[in-house]
C-alpha cells in the first residue's frame, strides 16, 4: 500500500473498497488519516481536493450501527451512500484522467 502521504492511497483505498478488500469502516478510517491527517493539499489538483473533500463529508460521518441511524438518521451516513459516492469520485477522477 502507498504510504499515507501519497495521494495515490487515496485512489487505492477507493479501488480496494469496491472491489471487497476492505470494509467501510477500514475505508473510512484509513481515508480520514491520509486525507485529512497526511496529504499536503498542493499534492492535490483542484479537482481531486474538492472531489476528496466531497467523500470525506460522507466518510467522516459514516456509521455502520443501525442504532445510530435509527437516533438521527441525518447525522450519519450509511454504506450505500458511502458506495455511491466513492463510485461517483472515481467516475468523475478517471474522467478527468486522474486514474
Amino acid at each position: 500500500m502507498y504510504a499515507k502521504n501519497d495521494k495515490r492511497r487515496l485512489y487505492q483505498l477507493m479501488d480496494m473498497y469496491v472491489d471487497g478488500v476492505i470494509t467501510a469502516s477500514v475505508f473510512c478510517d484509513e481515508f480520514y488519516y491520509a486525507y485529512d491527517l497526511e496529504i499536503a493539499d498542493k499534492d492535490l489538483t483542484e479537482t481531486e481536493r474538492y472531489m476528496f473533500t466531497e467523500l470525506d463529508k460522507i466518510s467522516s460521518r459514516f456509521s455502520e450501527f443501525e442504532s445510530d441511524h435509527q437516533l438521527d438518521p441525518k447525522a450519519f451516513s450509511t454504506e450505500y451512500e458511502l458506495r455511491q459516492k466513492i463510485l461517483e469520485v472515481r467516475n468523475i477522477l478517471k474522467n478527468e484522467n486522474m486514474i
